[in-house]
């Protein structure tokens, strides 16, 4: 099914290759697979293509954790939380607060 979704999405990037949210989609699509590295990559690219794309910050920063990048995850939360205050989107920047903190337990 898993595989099947990620097609369905390719074809769809395919289409309007510039969408951002397909691309997230299927950077988390990936995760699902177990294909973290090209993940993590691909969330890279849309924050160097779009710094205000808030929610990949997050995303990357569990996914950097989740391979025991921890220092490398609090840094994407902290440049994400910065980015908020940008934005105004205070909802996520203390998500990526809470995130920080709780990844700092773990150094």
């Amino acid at each position: 099914m898993s595989a099947e979704r990620l097609g369905q999405l390719r074809t769809m990037l395919a289409e309007e290759p510039g969408d951002l949210f397909i691309r997230y989609a299927i950077a988390l699509e990936l995760r699902r697979e177990g294909n973290m590295e090209q993940a993590i990559e691909d969330l890279h690219a849309i924050l160097i293509e779009e710094p205000g794309h808030i929610a990949s910050y997050y995303q990357l920063a569990l996914m950097l954790a989740d391979t025991g990048r921890i220092q490398q995850a609090i840094e994407t939360c902290e440049a994400g939380a910065m980015r908020c205050l940008v934005t105004g989107d205070r909802k996520a920047r203390a998500e990526l607060i809470e995130l920080k903190n709780a990844l700092s337990e773990d150094l």
